[in-house]
């Protein structure tokens, strides 16, 4: 797949079509989850597909900001527990998502609060967790193109915030070298545009998250990246991890055009990187 085209073409939709997707693209999908990126392929994941009727047992277990995006189809992504499972399940989701992009799909990611919940409204017999919702589908296209700002919270017409994000933030604002908040030489550093880096650095900064608060940044430290998680006070940790996945899928799968294969390690020293408190190191890997 052509990732850097297909993250600036993905969308995330709040009102789709009545029309299904037909049962070859649904073995499409199954088959790609098989060999779907994972950031931990040792864990246990399955991917189930749910109709439209799924909608009415959904509501008020899962939404977009308590608001239920109603869709012909819906993906669950269960998980086992383990470390990182909830970045994994961003991860490996998004990865899914950028496939369906590619397919023409349309898709919307879900949040949740309660797997157990979730299970139970779906039916759903597994030990495993739920990892990461997903509508998808045929979008309905809209001629009005509006960006929120969501930083302020207040006076948003909730019918707008059901559709459309805030902006996100430009690479500059999401990268610091050497230690937290420094930019300078930065620029100098990851070059621009035609610059690989710029380019899977630019990928992240395109990664969905809730309301789109990004609330990760990077470090880049002796020939090492380091992806930092930030506290936000609007998000939730569940959500907080799984965008933490997938702000991690979308640099890797460029960032490896050029730098091969990327090895992740969890964890890391604030210190080192002289972090605000309550930030933390969550992985890093060599350039």
């Amino acid at each position: 797949m052509n990732y850097s085209a297909l993250i600036q073409n993905r969308k995330s939709v709040r009102e789709f079509s009545d029309k299904y997707v037909s049962f070859a693209d649904m073995d499409v999908i199954k088959a790609y989850f098989n060999k779907a990126r994972r950031l931990v392929p040792e864990l246990k994941t399955e991917l189930r597909l749910f109709g439209l009727d799924t909608r009415a047992v959904l509501e008020g277990a899962a939404g977009y900001k308590q608001f239920l995006v109603g869709a012909p189809q819906y993906m669950v992504l269960l998980s086992e527990k383990g470390p990182q499972f909830e970045e994994n399940a961003g991860y490996l989701m998004e990865d899914l998502i950028l496939k369906l992009t590619e397919m023409g799909l349309d898709t919307c990611w879900l949040t949740f609060t309660d797997s157990e919940y979730v299970k139970s409204a779906l039916e759903i017999e597994s030990e495993l967790e739920v990892a990461a919702i997903a509508a998808f589908g045929y979008g309905v296209k809209t001629t009005k193109r509006l960006r929120l700002n969501f930083l302020s919270m207040k006076n948003v017409d909730d019918a707008a915030k059901r559709r459309y994000m805030e902006p996100k933030r430009s690479v500059s604002e999401l990268v610091s070298l050497d230690s937290w908040g420094n930019r300078q030489g930065i620029e100098e550093y990851i070059g621009f545009y035609d610059d690989m880096l710029w380019e899977a650095l630019y990928a992240v900064s395109q990664a969905p998250s809730y309301l789109n608060r990004q609330a990760y940044g990077f470090v880049l430290h002796g020939g090492q990246i380091s992806l930092i998680s930030t506290p936000d006070e609007h998000t939730l940790e569940i959500d907080a991890r799984l965008s933490l996945g997938i702000a991690l899928l979308h640099f890797t799968a460029v960032a490896e055009n050029w730098a091969g294969k990327l090895q992740w390690r969890f964890g890391g020293e604030a210190a080192k990187l002289e972090l605000p408190e309550g930030y933390a190191v969550v992985a890093t890997c060599a350039l």
